[in-house]
């Protein structure tokens, strides 16, 4: 009786001891299998997709912010791309779920007992069925997209509807398929449905899979470079709207990388250990096109905000500048003296008082040679000098001057 064939309900004590000591799969020469603390990629798996999944999550809310709060207009795109990020979300769940009951794990140090348990057998069924699914909403988000972009010139809008009818036509076949071939049949346990046909079948299927969706990712990179070319705006602007689309290279390259890890686990007896590299690279092509989906709503939140974001922070500097300057420039007055004689014969020093103190303003001119150039230009006007007020007011007036000075300084210093 193969291991497949045993049901654990009814093993006896001595049976399921048995299972617990026995690996899956026989350990290479001078190797002991290790079911305690064996070796696992599951905490690279765990990093790399956290990272990716907190950039997407970031990108995605920025795009529904836009969507609700600034344009106020929700298109069909908005609710595919929701349906894809709830699937990453439910991908991601999923692999953490598998790397804590043995994906990532060398096969020999995975007990049979283990591998029978649904820790592991549903995370990897999981993970084969989302993929057609999320991959099937993300790619017709972008399709979607490009007829609201470019969808008045008519050869664009044209096979943007193929691609669009082409792409769920394709994706909702493979994901029947999947279905089919990779859930157990009545009478079947999870563990005992990786030996039989239709699993075969499921593996059989993962690398055409992966080159469907790069060629789709081509495509999907290719519709937007055509139609920014052909349009009339200087090249600056071009290359600027083109790096919004280009980003998705990455999806390409994710999606390449998936196609090698995919042919690596099905020619390798070890699956367990070879899983991981490809639900990363799964993982990471979902995440990137949902992030490189956002992209014009995040080239629309920064035109929007960035200049109020440069202004708050210009403010919060001339804030901080006055406020340095107030406080320095006190000491500066108590340092600022006169040189005079004492009743001894000694110099010391008395304080200016028409000696500005404030550093926010260029200290070119004395108080007195601001008072002194007042009357003069007042007299060359013909227009007598006049004091008013008391001298605490004329000081006042004087200090003003000098800071409108200070102004017609600087702005004179930026031009």
């Amino acid at each position: 009786m193969s291991a497949s064939d045993i049901d654990l309900a009814h093993a006896t004590p001595e049976m399921l001891a048995m299972l617990a000591s026995t690996p899956v799969m026989n350990p290479p020469k001078g190797v002991l299998p290790n079911f305690i603390n064996p070796e696992s990629t599951a905490p690279v798996q765990v990093k790399v997709l956290s990272v990716m999944l907190a950039l997407t999550i970031i990108f995605f809310c920025n795009r529904f912010y836009v969507k609700l709060w600034l344009t106020r207009k929700v298109t069909w795109d908005d609710g595919t791309l929701l349906v894809s990020m709830i699937g990453a979300l439910a991908y991601y769940v999923t692999c953490i779920w598998g790397s804590r009951h043995g994906l990532g794990v060398h096969q020999w140090n995975i007990s049979i007992i283990q591998a029978m348990g649904n820790g592991l057998m549903i995370p990897t069924y999981l993970v084969t069925f989302l993929t057609p699914l999320v991959f099937l909403f993300l790619k017709i988000s972008f399709f979607i997209l490009y007829l609201q972009l470019f969808g008045h010139y008519t050869g664009i809008r044209v096979f943007c509807w193929i691609g669009l009818v082409v792409t769920a036509i394709t994706y909702t076949i493979i994901s029947v398929l999947v279905g089919v071939y990779a859930t157990p049949s009545r009478g079947e346990t999870w563990f005992s449905h990786q030996t039989t046909e239709n699993m075969k079948k499921d593996l059989a299927m993962s690398v055409p899979q992966s080159v469907i969706g790069l060629v789709f990712d081509l495509i999907i990179l290719a519709v937007p470079i055509y139609a920014v070319s052909g349009l009339h705006m200087s090249l600056k602007r071009k290359i600027g709207v083109l790096l919004i689309f280009l980003s998705g290279t990455m999806a390409c390259v994710c999606s390449a990388c998936n196609i090698y890890y995919r042919l690596v686990l099905n020619r390798s007896e070890d699956k367990s250990f070879h899983a991981i590299p490809v639900t990363i690279t799964t993982l990471c092509e979902m995440d990137v096109g949902i992030i490189v989906a956002c992209m014009p709503s995040a080239a629309y939140s920064a035109r929007k905000h960035l200049p109020a974001a440069r202004e708050l922070l210009n403010t919060l500097s001339e804030r901080f500048g006055t406020l340095k300057s107030s406080l320095f420039g006190s000491k500066h007055t108590l340092g600022t003296f006169t040189p005079s004689q004492s009743a001894n014969g000694t110099a010391h020093l008395e304080p200016h008082v028409l000696q500005s103190t404030d550093k926010k303003y260029a200290q070119y001119y004395n108080m007195i040679d601001i008072t002194t150039m007042n009357s003069t230009i007042a007299s060359q006007l013909g227009e007598p000098t006049r004091v008013e007020g008391s001298e605490d007011a004329g000081q006042g007036r004087e200090a003003l001057a000098l800071r409108g000075v200070g102004r017609d300084l600087e702005k004179g210093g930026k031009r």
